[in-house]
């Protein structure tokens, strides 16, 4: 009798432990469920061999994107808004950039180089091409001195100019053009930096901030040799109802539109009549304000999209309406830098005095300019 019932207690005991150890498991599998799809210990994964991947920033009301080629070569173009530093340099971590090849701005507006110090500070970078467009701010000015400081190549950026970032990814500049423009609703903006992305038979339109008067030489310029036609569109301005007219989509046809743009921004970007334009040619549509970071992969044939959050198709062709006085809304107002008296260039002159040696691109005539990075 005793032997027995001891027989049945350890029975029990080992029955209990098994339970036990399968609830434990249990416990750790959905932990670890749980922190990989809150992304607690967040780390995006490397490109895969020959894979291109282009990284949309959700910086807010502003620009930041992220190019990454099979071979692991850097491109930023544009580092969003000041309150967006930390954000673009964590996302330079999670992606484990130790260098950027190239960096972009496309013009001197805070919403697109407020972050940039702090890049430069955080990572190597080979080479800067800047706008060349005189904008004599606080935010400009320290950009500027901290590339002299940190002896960055900087070149001013002219159509014609081609970037080679690795084999077979190639990033052609197609604005601004050698005469700039002038007396525009505003000249930063239609001076901004146009760049096209191919790798394949992908490709991919940046347009930073440019108006109706940059599309319309882009379209009076273009060539067999670099066109317009991309599969996948930048919108410019955020949305702004000041560009991508009808005849520029025309021209670029593109299969997906992308627009980086603040969740409460007090613009009204996008405009519901750019989104409207938009709707006639695109198939599909993503923004940062409803879908967070926005993710391209292509291995030069296709090509993904993953947003970092699901919406729904209506909410995504709603546009938004501007909170500012109508005489309030330009392009100033969304630049609240301080001025100073003069922007220095890297070499520490004045804008209005720039050395030859501040820009190297214009001692060079587009059309022999090519670069491998």
């Amino acid at each position: 009798m005793a032997r027995g019932r001891r027989a049945r207690l350890a029975i029990r005991r080992s029955s209990r432990r098994t339970f036990l150890l399968l609830i434990l498991g249990l416990l750790l599998s959905t932990a670890a469920f749980l922190l990989h799809r809150f992304e607690l210990w967040r780390r995006e994964p490397p490109p895969q061999a020959g894979e291109l991947t282009i990284v949309v920033l959700d910086v807010g009301q502003g620009d930041s994107f992220l190019i990454l080629t099979p071979e692991r070569k850097a491109v930023l173009i544009d580092a969003g808004p000041p309150e967006a530093a930390d954000r673009v340099r964590e996302a330079l971590a999670r992606y484990g950039v130790m260098q950027l090849d190239l960096v972009i701005a496309t013009h001197p507006h805070a919403d697109h180089i407020g972050g940039m110090v702090a890049v430069l500070e955080t990572v190597p970078v080979r080479m800067f091409l800047d706008s060349g467009q005189p904008y004599p701010t606080r935010t400009y000015t320290r950009m500027l001195e901290k590339i002299r400081e940190k002896g960055i190549r900087f070149v001013v950026a002219e159509a014609g100019q081609e970037f080679h970032i690795g084999t077979d990814v190639r990033l052609a500049i197609l604005a601004p053009f050698p005469t700039r423009f002038q007396g525009t609703r505003s000249d930063e903006n239609a001076n901004s930096i146009v760049a096209r992305l191919s790798y394949g038979a992908f490709s991919m339109l940046f347009t930073g901030d440019s108006e109706r008067e940059t599309e319309d030489r882009l379209i009076e310029q273009e060539n067999a040799a670099e066109p317009l036609q991309a599969r996948v569109l930048k919108v410019a301005h955020h949305g702004s109802r000041h560009s991508t007219t009808r005849a520029f989509l025309e021209r670029v046809r593109p299969e997906v539109a992308l627009i980086s743009c603040g969740a409460d921004n007090e613009y009204g970007h996008p405009a519901q009549e750019t989104l409207d334009r938009l709707r006639r040619w695109v198939r599909e549509l993503h923004r940062t304000d409803l879908e967070g970071e926005i993710v391209i992969r292509s291995d030069g044939r296709r090509y993904e999209i993953h947003p970092e959050r699901t919406v729904a198709a209506e909410d995504l062709w709603r546009g938004r309406r501007p909170r500012l006085r109508a005489e309030g809304y330009s392009a100033v107002s969304e630049d609240q830098s301080r001025p100073v008296r003069a922007a220095l260039d890297p070499i520490g002159s004045p804008t209005g005095q720039r050395s030859k040696a501040a820009s190297p691109a214009r001692a060079i005539s587009p059309a022999r300019w090519r670069t491998g990075l």
